[in-house]
């Protein structure tokens, strides 16, 4: 089956190829997703390398969690796929002290993280340690 949408549409909850959860706003997909972010330089201006890098790394920290239990429930109930009790990530709070640009507000006031940004501040912290231990040798 195919839906095709001609125009503008709003779908509360997506599931693709799996059971939406019920969340508002929540896409679930159980095969691979495919999505670029336009990246490219001519888009870009008053490009810079993101300053001490390492020193905002070393003030977050990657960490194990448990979700809570209204947290779950209200994400539709572990499932051993899309949710389980035990996670790993970061606190959105410690991102947002030093790079707040990562971190957005919901609308039910919660801090959410782009992940996917993450990768820039690693990036340039292995750079900067690269280079201080080129310094040392």
């Amino acid at each position: 089956n195919t839906l095709t949408v001609n125009g503008s549409s709003q779908i509360y909850s997506l599931g693709v190829g799996t059971p939406a959860s019920g969340t508002v706003g929540e896409i679930r997909a159980n095969n691979n997703i495919t999505a670029y972010y336009t990246s490219d330089a001519s888009f870009k201006e008053n490009v810079k390398p993101i300053q001490n890098a390492l020193e905002k790394v070393m003030m977050v920290d990657g960490v194990e969690f448990d979700w809570t239990e209204d947290y779950i429930k209200e994400h539709g109930g572990e499932d051993d796929y899309f949710l389980r009790k035990r996670d790993v990530g970061v606190i959105a709070q410690e991102i947002q002290k030093v790079l707040p640009e990562l971190v957005v507000e919901r609308s039910e006031g919660y801090l959410a993280v782009k992940y996917d940004r993450i990768v820039a501040l690693l990036i340039q912290a292995v750079k900067e340690l690269s280079d201080k231990l080129e310094e040392r040798k």
